[in-house]
Order: C-alpha cells, then structure tokens, then sequence
C-alpha cells in the first residue's frame, strides 16, 4: 500500500525543473520512474509465469491436485512474515535492497529449474524465493513517492495499479501458453531473466539514496512504534480499513471454478470470470486519473469503496454469464477507490517509518484474502456459489457504509487532508 507523499520532491531525488501534470504519462518523464515501473511489470509477468510452470510441473510430477494447490499457496504465505522484515527497508538503502533480492530471486529461480531437481528442495526454494517479497514490495513502495513530485505522484500509483492487474491478466494467459510451448523448466529460466533484467533496470536508472531511518533502534521497537503511528491515528485506521476491505473483492476470484460449473460455463467461462476484476481495475484506476483530480478522488474514495460491493450483491439474483461479468468488471471498477485511500496512507506516513507501515497494510490485506477465500470456500460447501458472492458483496457494502457513517473530522471523504507536522517536517 502506497499514498501520495508532500516531501517526495527535488530533496528525494525528482527533477525540480519538470513541471508535475496530471496526464497519464507524466510520470514516465522521470528516468527513475521509468526504471522502477520496469522492474515492477517484468517481476510481475515472471511471478505469473512462475506459479504456472510450478503448478504445471507438481501435477505432471504428483498427479496430485492437493500438492499443486498447496505448491500455489507456498507463494502467499510468506506475507504473513512481512512486519517483521519490511523494517529493514527503512534502515537500510532502498534502492539496494530491491537490486539484491531480485538478484537472488533470479539465482534461486534458476536453480529451481535445473533438470532432475526434487520436489522437496524446489518447495524449499520456492519458500525462500516468496520470503523475501514484502521485503522487496515494501521497499519498492516505499520508494516511488521518492521518485516523483508529490502532484505527480498519484498519476505514478495509478499506473502501477494498472500494471500489477495487467500482469494478472496477462501474466495467466501468456503464462500458460509460454508453459505449454517451451516446457515448465524453460519456462523457470525465463523467469529467473526477468528477475535478472528487473535488477539491471534499477541498478542503472534508479539514484541510491540514503536509509530513510538512521536512528540506532532494534526491529521490535521499530514495528512497535510503526504500529502505534498506524492504529494511534484514526485517519490511518480508516484507510487501513479500506485496504483490508479488499478482502470482500477476492471472493468470487477465489470461487470462479465452482461459479463457472454453476453457470456451465466451463473452463473458459472459469478464465473469463478470473479476468473480469482485473480488467474492470485497468479500467476504473484509469478513467478515475484521467477524468479527476486529487481532490476530487478523496471525496469519491468512500463513495466508490460502498459502490463496489453492490454488483457482486446483485449476484445473488443468480444471472447469466454474460451479465455476471458484466457486475464482476463493474466490482473492479469500484476497486480504483484504493488509489486515493493509498496516497492518503503515505501521505499521513513519515519517510522513516513508510516501509513498515506498508507491511502492515500489506500483511493484513493479504491475510485477510486468503481468510475471505477460505469462508468462502466452506460458505460454498452448504450455499450456492452465486449465493456466496452476494454475501460478500453485501458485506462489503455494510462495512464501506460503516466506515462512512462513522467518520471523524480527519476522514479524507470531503475535506482537505491535513498533513502532520512530523511529515512535514521529514528531511
């Protein structure tokens, strides 16, 4: 989770003598961007490659579909460590750190796909090779704002988060014909390239600056008080509420199979409903830059989060595929409120404490998807699938509505946000 940041100016290392704009493009006018952007859509597009050539390799080794499943879930667990490792990102340079894990992310990539390897010590690396992801995603994250004029910012989130849901589409389709062209092996090595070229790319474009935190503190201490800023602040807890929200936006991804057999729809109905979210987040984080302003999107962010539950209510009334997608690309449409809540987060988050915080949000976001497609799962056991989904939709929009209703004079709904003086007063 990232968020607009005021200090993210010619001090951290953006050309003062560019003028910041709101067009889509703006952002790649700054080399640095452009590096890191790079970085990011390769890691991406390798991680998607990866987890098809390793399902694919299990199931043609075990013939076992619990061991493929439990091979993929391998790759989500380790953000469950992310708090008590992303703090390094703060303490240390963030440029080195994402050069040296993809290097090494490469390194066991490459081993994984070594001819004769076993099974067990490629689940070992594959362990390792996930461990270090909310190390590198916070650090990542943490340095975008670092990169760009704080107006121009907003545009240079919006365009990863059509990157990160492009990769997703793309990266399973593209993926999967890559695996059954060139083998799952071939297909390893291929990953462990990007990995390669992700770390050139920022070795070469991005400047190294200092650790942002330089105060002698051991990591307990240092999650500690990440903790306090991010709970001690009711702004902060708000928008934290509406990352982990995103929970409720998973469930029908997590029961497309199931659905898709509901509406005998079959496999290709089963890739078309797993496209729909993403492909409605491309477009939603899209037309919300293009056709408004900062401003603007704080006051839609509240509005919208409650809007996005309401298509997945209205699966319920069991319709057709056709509409189904419809109301599934509609949800990720909605899902664009999460740029405006994640500028707001940075924003509201000093320099020092940035990666931390971001682990925390990015922790208990992805715990709480993988908990929401596990309910959901055992809700499907006794309910229709359709039924399931408009449970969570409903849900979704309760929980938005809260959040609304409850709202303080620091909410960001319809007022300016105020920026703490100890953010302001960050170096």
């Amino acid at each position: 989770m990232t968020g607009i940041c005021p200090f993210a100016c010619s001090a951290d290392g953006a050309d003062p003598t560019i003028s910041a704009m709101t067009s889509t493009g703006s952002p790649f006018q700054y080399r640095e961007f452009r590096a890191l952007w790079l970085a990011r859509a390769l890691s991406l597009m390798g991680d998607q490659l990866a987890r098809v050539a390793i399902a694919v390799l299990v199931y043609e080794r075990t013939d076992s579909a619990l061991l493929t499943a439990l091979a993929y879930a391998l790759t989500f667990l380790p953000y469950l460590a992310g708090p008590l490792i992303a703090g390094i990102a703060d303490r240390r340079p963030r440029r080195s750190i994402t050069v040296a894990l993809d290097l090494a992310r490469a390194a066991g990539v490459a081993v994984m796909a070594l001819p004769g390897m076993p099974l067990p010590v490629m689940g070992v690396l594959l362990v390792a090779v996930t461990m270090v992801s909310p190390l590198y995603d916070a650090a990542r994250s943490a340095m975008l704002p670092e990169l760009l004029p704080a107006e121009t910012y907003p545009t240079g989130l919006a365009i990863f988060t059509i990157t990160t849901e492009a990769a997703q589409v793309l990266g399973f389709a593209v993926g999967g014909v890559l695996v059954a062209a060139l083998g799952a092996r071939l297909a390893l090595s291929l990953d462990a390239l990007t990995f390669l070229i992700a770390a050139l790319a920022v070795m070469v474009g991005v400047v190294s600056r200092p650790p942002a935190h330089d105060i002698t503190e051991s990591h307990g201490a240092q999650l500690k008080a990440a903790a306090r800023l991010v709970f001690g602040s009711p702004m902060l807890r708000r928008l934290l509420a509406l990352a982990w929200l995103n929970a409720m936006w998973v469930v029908p991804e997590g029961l497309a199979a199931p659905y898709a057999a509901e509406l005998h729809a079959g496999a290709t109905g089963v890739g078309l409903l797993l496209a729909a979210i993403p492909l409605g987040c491309v477009i939603g984080a899209g037309l919300l830059v293009r056709v408004t302003n900062h401003d603007q999107r704080m006051r839609l962010m509240l509005p919208l989060a409650m809007c996005t539950g309401l298509p997945l209510a209205a699966c319920a009334l069991h319709p057709g595929l056709p509409v189904t997608l419809v109301l599934w690309a509609l949800c990720g449409v909605g899902t664009a409120y999460n740029v405006a809540a994640n500028t707001a987060f940075v924003r509201e988050v000093p320099n020092s404490r940035r990666s931390q915080a971001i682990a925390l949000a990015t922790t208990g976001m992805v715990s709480g998807q993988g908990l929401a497609i596990l309910l959901g799962g055992l809700a499907a056991a006794v309910m229709p699938p359709w039924a399931v989904v408009g449970v969570a939709g409903g849900l979704g929009v309760v929980f938005a509505a809260t959040l609304t209703l409850f709202k303080t004079a620091e909410t960001c709904s319809g007022v300016e946000l105020t920026v703490p003086a100890m953010v302001t007063a960050e170096p």
